[in-house]
């Protein structure tokens, strides 16, 4: 460079190689010598455990635990102990307390012990004897019949109304009532609705280009802070998290340029869009188990921007529902 300077002007345009990395570090020295002060104390801090949590309603448990805990020096705002040190901790407050307890375990969750418990239970008067029929909670076909306890009043295939038995409590021989039990059991069916979608006819494709940026970000009480300013105009971001330490969490993100194109659904990408949908919808509509065995679009209505379509579902879904019921007949 300097037989350069004697006899020409000239301006460095771009750096590369080992060049590149020097003026990369001089010019974010600062920024760097913060972001490696910011992860070492995290790094430090992380290995301190500052909350302790006893998962239990019962106070007097709680606070045989916190004692057991204190004792063992198992305390906030003291280093964590290995996996195997937990384990004898365990083993310790178990056996001390095998009167008070079935079950106890210690898990870490970053800077925090939680305590899951299970006390011993002292065995419960019996309760008093259920008498109850499974019935239909809808109309449908029965497809199948799961029965634990009680008598199958309907077959695989018959048409059942909303409230009809479909496994009885009522024990009978030759029409008459010997016992009287709670029926157990699921039932399935076979059930029809129509529900109406609407699609646009349009999405925004994120074509991902080769030009990524990392960067660093901090988050603390609901608010973002970036440790360098975003360098790509449009572009897609994918986060991994470091370390979380006093409500404070540190991401790494890597960000990728992206091109963004508005697309018209081909058929074959508006079919799938239709059947994300209706599986979306009908698991809104059903909440429980059940499976779409057949769909049918009935109308579509192609307007400017969207389309509005109809469509016919068939599902198998559980139909069942236990019911008590006051006893008739109870023969010994």
């Amino acid at each position: 460079m300097p037989l350069i300077e004697k006899f020409f002007q000239y301006k460095i345009i771009e750096y590369y190689g080992i060049s590149k990395l020097k003026v990369f570090f001089q010019n974010n020295k600062l920024s760097l010598f913060y972001l490696f002060l910011i992860i070492s104390l995290l790094v430090f801090f992380t290995r301190i455990i500052i909350d302790i949590d006893i998962l239990t309603n019962n106070k007097d448990l709680y606070s045989i635990i916190e004692n057991e805990l204190d004792k063992l020096s198992v305390k906030k705002f003291t280093f964590l102990r290995s996996d195997q040190e937990l384990l004898n901790i365990k083993k310790t407050i178990l056996n001390n307390q095998k009167d008070k307890l079935e079950w106890l375990n210690i898990e870490r969750q970053g800077m925090k012990y939680i305590i899951n418990l299970e006390p011993k239970v002292k065995a419960l008067p019996l309760e008093e004897e259920k008498y109850c029929h499974v019935i239909s909670t809808k109309d449908a076909l029965v497809t199948r019949i799961i029965t634990s306890k009680g008598i199958e009043v309907k077959d695989v295939n018959d048409s059942v109304k909303k409230g009809e038995i479909l496994i009885s409590g009522d024990i009978k021989l030759n029409e008459e009532i010997k016992n009287q039990i709670c029926a157990q059991g699921e039932v399935y069916g076979k059930t029809w609705y129509t529900i109406n979608i609407t699609i646009p006819k349009t999405y925004l494709s994120k074509i991902p280009q080769k030009k990524q940026r990392y960067n660093i970000e901090l988050r603390f009480n609901n608010k973002k802070y970036s440790i360098f300013k975003p360098r790509l105009k449009t572009y897609i971001s994918e986060r991994q998290k470091i370390v979380s330490i006093f409500g404070l969490d540190l991401y790494l993100i890597k960000d990728t340029e992206v091109i963004e194109e508005t697309k018209f659904y081909t058929s074959q990408e508006l079919e799938n869009k239709v059947k994300e949908l209706v599986t979306d919808k009908m698991s809104q509509m059903l909440k429980g188990e059940h499976q779409i065995l057949e769909q049918k679009v009935l109308k579509k209505q192609d307007n400017n921007s969207t389309i509005d379509i109809e469509i016919f579902i068939v599902a198998e879904e559980l139909i069942s529902q236990t019911k008590t019921f006051e006893p008739e007949t109870k023969t010994e």
